[in-house]
């Protein structure tokens, strides 16, 4: 029936028609995110110390390409603003972690229509910014990989859940978070080993057109 009604995460929505096999999806897809992120660490010039960064709410937003009726291009972003651990000597350090990723989702075909199982996954850049704005931002090669589902409602609308692994690759031997004259305390941050993870859950809203 074309108004069946369906029963998704507690609440009842109405349930147009899914897309027929034969009649092609939209082109393109717009998805705003919003999410948790949690994860990732500095080392201080003491090895023995380190600062971890805050888990805290994030945004996103995904534009995708479709390329066949399983398969999208996509364009992703994510902004966290956190904090990294307060430590005596250098007081509380607010920092904004966001990722810039080009790749794509491959959805898993089936014959439950209803919920779409997918992966994700893309490269890019992680942007470092640190909060006084007079120290200087650092920007390191990334890649991402996740999986999630999607439960389209219409051919124009769907929820999208997804969840979501960040590794950013840092060399442990240089400075993050210094002034361009390398001074002050903020230099004294390093990269934490040669890699930074972070995870991310998102809960998001696919409109395709």
């Amino acid at each position: 029936m074309p108004h069946k009604i369906c029963l998704i995460a507690l609440f009842a929505l109405p349930c147009a028609p899914l897309l027929a096999k034969d009649e092609p999806p939209p082109l393109f897809e717009i998805t705003p995110f919003v999410g948790l992120r949690v994860g990732g660490g500095f080392k201080l010039e003491d090895p023995r110390r380190k600062l971890d960064v805050d888990g805290a709410d994030s945004l996103a937003l995904a534009l995708d390409l479709r390329i066949d009726q399983t398969s999208q291009y996509e364009l992703f972003y994510s902004r966290q603003s956190t904090q990294l651990d307060r430590d005596p000597t250098l007081g509380d350090v607010d920092v904004d972690i966001e990722y810039l990723h080009v790749g794509g989702t491959v959805a898993m075909e089936g014959e439950n229509q209803r919920v779409i199982p997918y992966m994700s996954g893309g490269l890019g850049a992680t942007r470092f910014s640190p909060d006084p704005g007079d120290v200087n931002d650092k920007t390191r090669f990334s890649l991402s990989l996740g999986g999630g589902v999607k439960v389209p409602f219409n051919r124009n609308f769907a929820l999208r859940l997804e969840g979501r692994g960040y590794l950013t690759f840092v060399d442990a031997d240089t400075s993050f978070f210094c002034r361009s004259d390398q001074d002050g305390a903020l230099c004294r941050i390093h990269g934490h080993g040669s890699t930074f993870l972070q995870f991310e859950i998102l809960a998001g809203a696919s409109f395709a057109f």
